[in-house]
């Protein structure tokens, strides 16, 4: 249950580093936080948040062949993918990648700036996008549930990336990072920039992640 393509230059992410905040404290902590700071995300806390969000959580065993992932799932069958377009973040190069959570790795789509600039023309808060260190993008690929749960298939992508989005959230509260989720976009030039057909795949959530606004940069 993930797309992938063997081929492609991939960053293989440091092994992720769970905070030891209780998840009490962290969901006290979460606000949603639309201006940042100046400074980068380590590489490390892009793969803490990465593997909060969709990460392998269990493995895959003789008696359950599917690696379990951190969010729930309507028959295990994962029907989201995830994207990051990293504009400020310590060991990767700019630009639009996807993860490969089974790899725990990031596979690189295009570097550059002009994935950003995209995204700035696509959101209706362009100053947010523009802010942030990264923003991961979340695809529902509806017809890995469609072809089990019909039209419910679409009802159970939408409620898992809700799901993820809050792992995200909660993430980087206990990292002390800032965040915002957002839904407002416009769809059609988000899919085309990922390679999204819009009917089978199409991008359906986003999240603004990065250092406050009131930490120095180092």
């Amino acid at each position: 249950a993930v797309k992938r393509n063997l081929n492609r230059r991939a960053l293989t992410l440091p092994p992720p580093d769970c905070s030891e905040v209780t998840l009490a404290e962290a969901l006290r902590g979460r606000r949603s936080q639309r201006g940042f700071g100046s400074g980068a995300l380590t590489l490390s806390e892009l793969a803490t948040v990465l593997h909060a969000a969709y990460g392998v959580t269990s493995p895959a065993t003789s008696d359950d062949p599917q690696p379990l992932r951190a969010v729930p799932s309507g028959g295990a069958l994962y029907p989201l993918e995830v994207y990051a377009v990293l504009a400020r973040v310590e060991g990767a190069e700019p630009g639009l990648y996807h993860l490969d959570p089974l790899r725990h790795a990031l596979e690189v789509l295009s570097l550059g700036g002009s994935p950003l600039a995209v995204l700035k023309e696509t959101a209706i808060y362009p100053e947010v996008v523009e802010g942030c260190a990264a923003t991961l993008l979340v695809t529902g690929m509806f017809w890995r549930s469609r072809f089990k749960y019909g039209l419910r298939g679409y009802r159970f992508a939408l409620l898992e990336a809700g799901h993820l989005a809050q792992n995200v959230l909660l993430m980087c509260a206990a990292l002390e990072l800032a965040a915002v989720p957002i839904g407002g976009f416009y769809d059609r030039p988000i899919d085309v920039l990922l390679g999204a057909d819009g009917v089978n795949e199409s991008v359906v959530y986003a999240v603004c992640l990065g250092r406050p606004a009131t930490e120095e940069p180092s």
